[in-house]
């Protein structure tokens, strides 16, 4: 079995490093420069760089297996931002914590942005052991059920590539792996948008870039125009309760964009009032006057 060892929890910003079990050694992005003999370790100001340096980039379109084994491509996706995780299967505490923080976070963007808006997915970097079975008991066992959430396995030589792709940064150790934790949001053309990286990423913070890629850079799925307005009302309606954790909707913004809308509705109204009465006017003011019968002179034959 896999062994933990925690090596202080160290924080830079809003990242956290941590070590767990994994395979032999070998440098990854954003490993530190080390000595012969060293401990291999990250370089946490170069993780940070490569990881914002991924932002705007095309993510590789791999075939990965899911966790039944069947094929899929990350363009697969697109056509709604995703969530992109990076974890291994046989990390005790970390990664299963990281797993179960984004599950609550995404129950609560659901409230916000509906269960069909966006998609999650958890790629499994330490190959080949985080096989599609491996990927499958870890899902069940820590109980991710959520119809748009994936569980990943790529080739053993895809990993490298994907990882510096996504400027995901680990390093294997002696005791397992060095890596940040966090998550890359993509967009719905598949390039990334932002990194949220953090141990604890809660709904508020992956909840404001999806709410600027649903709202203003890219439009919502093909509705009708009716229910496309009323969907980004909804989600322009919803704040983030930081005693409850979850999304809600503020009853005070609703009452202000119900306002709003009347009262565009009736100066609209008076609008269309005051252009019919107008163009009747016009007309009466064209139309010819009636001619007015001449009498008989009175003169006979």
């Amino acid at each position: 079995m896999a062994t933990r060892l925690l090596r202080g929890c160290v924080a830079v910003g809003a990242i956290w490093l941590a070590l767990a079990g994994g395979p032999a050694l070998a440098d990854g992005p954003g490993a530190a420069a080390r000595a012969p003999g060293e401990v291999p370790s990250l370089d946490v100001g170069e993780a940070v760089r490569l990881a914002e340096a991924a932002v705007g980039r095309t993510v590789p379109d791999f075939e990965m297996r899911d966790r039944r084994g069947k094929p899929v491509r990350l363009s697969d996706f697109r056509g709604k931002p995703l969530l992109v995780s990076f974890i291994y299967t046989g990390c005790f505490e970390i990664c299963p914590t990281q797993t179960r923080t984004l599950y609550e976070s995404v129950k609560g963007l659901d409230v916000m942005l509906g269960q069909d808006q966006f998609n999650v997915v958890s790629i499994g970097f330490n190959q080949p052991f985080d096989a599609p079975e491996a990927m499958r008991a870890f899902a069940a066992q820590h109980r991710i059920q959520h119809r748009n959430w994936e569980f990943l396995s790529p080739r053993a030589d895809q990993v490298d590539a994907l990882t510096r792709a996504f400027g995901f940064s680990w390093v294997a150790t002696p005791a397992g792996f060095d890596h940040v934790l966090g998550v890359t949001v993509v967009d719905a053309d598949g390039r990334i948008h932002s990194q949220v990286l953090g141990d604890i990423v809660r709904a508020d913070r992956l909840g404001v870039p999806l709410r600027r890629l649903l709202l203003y850079d890219q439009p919502l799925p093909a509705l009708g125009q009716f229910e496309n307005i009323v969907e980004r009302v909804r989600i322009l309606c919803t704040v983030y309760d930081e005693e409850t954790g979850e999304y809600r909707y503020d009853y005070k913004l609703i009452l202000v964009v119900l306002s709003g809308v009347l009262f565009f509705l009736s100066t609209l109204i008076y609008l269309g009032l005051e252009w019919r009465n107008q163009r009747r006017q016009r007309r009466q003011l064209r139309a010819p006057c009636p001619s007015t019968p001449q009498p008989a002179s009175g003169h006979g034959v």
